[in-house]
């Protein structure tokens, strides 16, 4: 059984905090076969670099906080918070609940539910936002 925890924490550094898209890292961690649900919509690979691109272009910056990891077998269960603060200034704290699964040291899929803690509404799309 390989220890996920820490590849998934690299993947979000590398992929998710960088203020940079750079779709050689997105495929270093994610399956061209991923699959994300976020709150209720569905992402492909394609779908989750255009969410990417999309955040990259109108957030200053964001930080991922976890606050629990639990790893059984092949599936990991998180709870996280994420920090953002838009291009105007804004900002925002979202609590994320997700569970990924990983299989050849790639994130295949994942199902998030989001729950805005602070911040101003526009940004309660931040999850699914292309």
């Amino acid at each position: 059984m390989e220890n996920y925890k820490e590849l998934l924490k690299e993947g979000f550094q590398s992929v998710v905090t960088s203020q940079t898209f750079n779709e050689d890292l997105i495929t270093k961690y994610f399956s061209k076969n991923y699959k994300q649900v976020v709150d209720g919509q569905e992402l492909d690979y394609d779908g989750f670099c255009e969410h990417m691109k999309a955040q990259k272009a109108s957030l200053k910056s964001v930080e991922v906080e976890f606050t629990t990891i639990v790893q059984e077998n092949h599936i990991l269960f998180t709870n996280h918070l994420v920090h953002v603060v838009t291009n105007e200034d804004r900002r925002a704290t979202l609590q994320v609940i997700a569970e990924f699964h990983l299989w050849d040291d790639k994130v295949q899929y994942c199902s998030e539910l989001t729950h805005m803690l602070s911040g101003d509404p526009r940004e309660r799309d931040l999850g699914t936002m292309r």
